[in-house]
């Protein structure tokens, strides 16, 4: 047998690549339609933003795009007429001015709440600086001149009577060495504290006043000053003034000056008589007031029967006026010992009836 030899050898066969030929069109991907996708939503939103940038002006442009322009505005002076010959120009007719709602009320209360010191009705306007007053409100002739003699220093306590409520009050005349004081306080169940104080000069004209004052719960609330010496008179409120006359009285005083008058004319105690005094209150009133004598009385008081006691009127003169009548004892130096305040046309008001009379 022939023996075959191992192929110990390669065969080499040379084989030559093929020429490259052009690939055909890649078929469209998942992939490259999202790309084209964006690419299509990028274009629609570059559109858009330009439009809107048209169509909106920038900060100081108009709608077209254009800057505003900002307007100069020129003042041109044109030569003044010739002036006109003068004319008469009409003067407006003076008016009086129309007072305030709450001057035009100046009342105070004279009702239960009032007290025999505490003012009414203010109708007095000050006068201009350097211009005389006018007389006082209800002056008409000129105020008399009256001899007065002073009651000695006293003490008297009275039952007050305000409508339902009832209370005491306390009436202290001080006079000594040419000065006086005079003070009236009241309080009691269902009554406010009330005090009135008057202090000043004794003249040839009886009490005069240079201080007067109204408190409630022991407090200043308004004032009176009388001033002689510069001849007038004026008010802690409201700012205005009066002229001071000889005899003057504030609203506690004539309850004194009333009696001094009474026991230096003996002429003026008869029925039909009257007495004027010029009164002054914390409000700015200013008024006289007459006082008519109506005759004797045997009056009933607290303290005991008071015969012949001599009754004076002072009526009222307006509505909401007050009406003032008081009852002076001759046995005691023509004190008040009984007082009765009447508010009008109401006919409420306060009492006072004579419960003690004593020396300080």
């Amino acid at each position: 047998m022939r023996r075959l030899r191992p192929l110990a050898w390669w065969q080499y066969c040379e084989v030559h690549a093929a020429a490259p030929n052009a690939l055909p069109a890649p078929r469209s991907s998942r992939a490259s339609r999202r790309h084209a996708a964006l690419v299509l939503t990028v274009g629609v939103l570059a559109v858009h933003l330009l439009l809107l940038g048209r169509a909106t002006p920038r900060p100081g442009a108009d709608a077209r795009g254009e800057a505003v322009r900002v307007l100069s505005v020129r003042q041109v002076a044109l030569p003044a007429p010739a002036a006109a010959a003068p004319q008469a120009v009409p003067q407006p007719a003076t008016t009086t001015p129309k007072p305030r709602a709450g001057a035009r009320r100046t009342a105070q209360r004279a009702g239960p709440e009032a007290a025999p010191g505490e003012g009414r009705e203010s109708r007095s306007v000050a006068p201009p600086a350097g211009v005389a007053a006018a007389p006082p409100a209800g002056g008409g002739a000129a105020l008399p001149a009256y001899a007065t003699l002073l009651p000695p220093a006293a003490t008297l306590r009275y039952t007050v009577h305000r409508g339902g409520a009832s209370g005491e009050a306390v009436l202290r005349w001080r006079p000594a060495d040419g000065r006086y004081t005079l003070t009236l306080d009241s309080a009691g169940s269902g009554l406010p504290n009330l005090g009135s104080a008057s202090e000043g000069g004794l003249d040839a004209t009886g009490v005069a006043p240079e201080r007067y004052t109204e408190s409630r719960r022991g407090r200043d609330q308004r004032a009176v000053n009388f001033q002689p010496g510069s001849g007038r008179i004026t008010f802690s409120q409201p700012s205005l003034q009066h002229d001071w006359l000889p005899g003057a009285q504030d609203r506690l005083s004539w309850m004194l000056q009333l009696p001094a008058v009474l026991e230096a004319e003996p002429s003026l105690r008869g029925a039909g008589s009257e007495l004027r005094l010029y009164v002054v209150g914390t409000r700015g009133d200013a008024e006289v007031w007459t006082f008519d004598v109506l005759g004797r009385e045997t009056l009933e008081t607290p303290s005991g029967a008071v015969p012949g006691a001599l009754h004076l009127r002072r009526s009222a003169r307006r509505p909401y006026d007050v009406q003032v009548d008081v009852w002076l004892d001759p046995a005691r130096h023509h004190l008040p010992v009984q007082l009765r305040l009447l508010l009008q046309p109401a006919g409420i008001g306060t009492e006072l009836s004579l419960e003690q009379y004593g020396k300080p």
